[in-house]
This record gives structure tokens, C-alpha cells and sequence, in this order.
């Protein structure tokens, strides 16, 4: 669980300086001096005290198939790196430039959930309440709303990555903390994402005394499970044999993992790593393209496999891929598993702050 990395020594006076400042903020609110809102309806919010890469969108979706069949859901996500402003719903045929990413990702796998995007997410939560009651949310789920504490939530989930544990951290901009790990006493319950599927009990009980939560809080542990490859054009699932050669496309904060998994099941013939929630340029699918075609002529079975974030922004370029790139553009899909048998547990606790509004579980 080591972090592996060198501190940023020269960086300290700055992250002093940023430390005092998110110290200041939070003083102000948890002392009434900054306003939080609260609502009549359940909020859940999840979000993470760290930069990128916990898997939030992930666990969201896990919460909206768990929630869906039971409750009109709202997602509330500021819409990161979307080129538009104020607030805006998603519909299944936004744009990455409109609405973001990862809400046109959950607009479209989810059309029943309404996706709403602001950088005012208390804005947001208001309009949603002065719909007509039949359109109105019985339950929010706001999307990396931990460090927005204009609004109360009334469940709060804080994810922590395992392969980059908080204790070994520090604020930004050493390190990639938002927040003191103070911070996390604010949550309700903490889940330590992307553990290994080997994750042996003696591990789980050290990361259990590394968090050093209080009675009330409860924590649990994730697993990312990947699924069948499907196409980006289509759809559809589909089978690659295991001597598939790949040209890996990630714009994802952390991408080892899935190179791993690609690594254990198919032949990486070629990576390219882009930066989190890249926009692609027309010159970078030209690239891409042709480095393609040279995969094709090596091996006519070649494919190109990215993930399913990456999948929303590259769809877009459709018009500009050749036919036989888009038979051949496949994203693997993920989805969140609860560890150690916790799984009705975690459910119970979800489907009690559903029920409730501005108080602790």
C-alpha cells in the first residue's frame, strides 16, 4: 500500500499556505460562520478528500442500481471540464462539451436518472425542488460533493483509494490531498476502493487502524470488476480471444490497473496514455487511426480497447474514424464490489439514508 513516491520538499510553503486555507474554510463552516443548507429530501453524497482517480463515478452507479427501482433519482455533478457554464440536464444526446464526461456516461446508461450539471450544486438542488411533484427527485446523489459543504448532505460517503492510502499523503500541492485527513471524520461511512481481489483479512484490519474512524462510522471495502469488452459504436458485448493484440487508449487518472487487467487476458500490443478527462484532438484520432492500421497489417485481429469514460469522448469522434477502426473500438466496462461479504450491510445502510433526511444514521 506504499505510495512509492518522492515529496515535493520545495513544495511545502505552498502546501502550508493551501493547508491554512482549507483549515480556515472548514473552521468557518463546522462554526456556523460559512452556511450549510440542508433539504427535505435524502441527500447522499460521495465524494473523495484526494485529487482524481478513487472511483467515484463507479460507486455512483452503484448506488443508482441499487436506488433505481425504489426512488426517482437526481445525480448532481459540477460537470468537470465541460465547456459550457451554468446549470444544465443532461439528455442521451448531450455532448462531453456540454455536460462532461462522466455524466453523459451516467445519462446514458441511465435514461430514467435525471443528470444535472453545476458548479452551484445548491442552485441545482433548489431548481430540482421546485419542479412539478411528479417530476421531482425523491432522492440526490451528489457526485464528488465532499469538499461542497454549502450543502448538508444527509448521508456522506468518502472514498479513499487502498493503493494510495491517506496516511501516507500530504495536501496539495505536495501531495494530492484537498483536505487535512481531519477531513474524514466528516463522513458517514468510508469505502477503500480498488482493493485487490486477494485482499487478505490481516490487510483489511491494518487499513482498518490506519482510518482510526469513530464508533459511528463504518468502513468498507471495494473491488473494481471489469466486464466483457463492448463496442463503442454498437454497443454490443463481444469475446476477444486471449491472443488479442490491443492498442490501449486511457485518459483516466490512474490507468495502471486496467493495463494490468488487459495484461492478464489479452496482448498489449501498444499504449497510449492521455491525461484525465482528455479532449481529443481531430489530429489525435488521425493519430490514432493510423497507428491502427499499422496493428491491422501486423495482425488482422488487432483492436483498440479504451474505457468507458474515454468511450463518451471518443464517440463523438465517429465521423472521423475509419470503418475499420470503429468494427474494431471496444471499452471495458466496470462496476463496483463490495468486499468480505459486507455487501447487505453496505445495501441496508443505503436504502436507511434513502429513507432520511438531514441526520445521522
Amino acid at each position: 500500500m506504499s505510495l512509492n513516491t518522492h515529496p515535493n520538499f520545495w513544495l511545502k510553503p505552498l502546501t502550508f499556505l493551501y493547508g491554512a486555507g482549507v483549515k480556515m474554510r472548514n473552521a468557518f463552516f463546522d462554526h456556523g460562520l460559512l452556511k450549510q443548507e440542508t433539504f427535505n429530501i435524502p441527500v447522499i453524497c460521495v465524494g473523495n478528500i484526494t485529487v482524481g482517480g478513487t472511483g467515484k463515478t463507479p460507486h455512483v452507479e452503484y448506488l443508482i442500481e441499487l436506488l433505481r427501482d425504489h426512488y426517482r433519482i437526481a445525480v448532481l455533478s459540477r460537470g468537470y471540464k465541460r465547456k459550457t457554464k451554468g446549470l444544465i440536464e443532461a439528455c442521451t444526446e448531450s455532448t462531453v462539451g456540454e455536460v462532461g464526461d462522466e455524466p453523459k456516461q451516467i445519462k446514458l446508461k441511465y435514461p430514467d436518472v435525471r443528470v444535472i450539471v453545476d458548479g452551484n450544486r445548491r442552485r441545482a438542488l433548489k431548481w430540482l425542488l421546485e419542479q412539478p411533484v411528479e417530476k421531482r427527485p425523491q432522492i440526490v446523489i451528489l457526485d464528488d460533493g465532499y469538499q461542497h459543504r454549502y450543502i448538508k448532505p444527509s448521508y456522506a460517503i468518502l472514498l479513499t483509494d487502498y493503493n494510495r492510502p491517506m496516511i501516507e499523503d500530504s495536501l496539495l500541492p505536495e501531495g494530492r490531498l484537498r483536505e487535512p485527513m481531519n477531513g474524514r471524520f466528516r463522513a458517514d461511512c468510508v469505502i477503500i476502493t480498488k482493493c485487490p481481489e486477494t485482499m487478505q483479512p490481516i490487510d483489511r484490519r491494518i487499513a482498518d487502524r490506519d482510518l482510526g474512524l469513530y464508533p459511528h462510522q463504518k468502513a468498507f471495502f471495494s473491488a473494481m470488476v471489469y466486464g466483457k469488452p463492448r463496442s463503442i459504436i454498437s454497443g454490443k458485448e463481444t469475446d476477444l480471444p486471449s491472443d488479442t493484440p490491443l492498442l490501449v487508449i486511457s485518459g483516466i487518472a490512474k490507468p495502471e490497473p486496467l493495463h494490468l487487467y488487459l495484461s492478464n487476458n489479452y496482448v498489449i500490443a501498444e499504449k497510449l496514455v492521455f491525461d484525465d478527462h482528455h479532449n481529443f484532438s481531430i489530429q489525435e484520432i488521425d493519430d490514432i487511426d493510423k497507428k491502427f492500421r499499422q496493428q491491422l497489417n501486423s495482425n488482422p485481429n488487432a483492436a483498440v480497447v479504451t474505457t468507458e469514460k474515454d468511450a463518451m469522448r471518443l464517440a463523438e469522434f465517429a465521423d472521423y474514424l475509419s470503418e475499420e477502426i470503429k468494427e474494431r473500438l471496444f471499452y471495458i466496462p466496470i462496476k463496483v464490489k463490495i468486499m468480505f461479504g459486507m455487501e447487505s450491510s453496505f445495501n441496508k445502510l443505503i436504502h436507511q439514508a434513502a429513507s432520511r433526511t438531514n441526520f445521522s444514521i
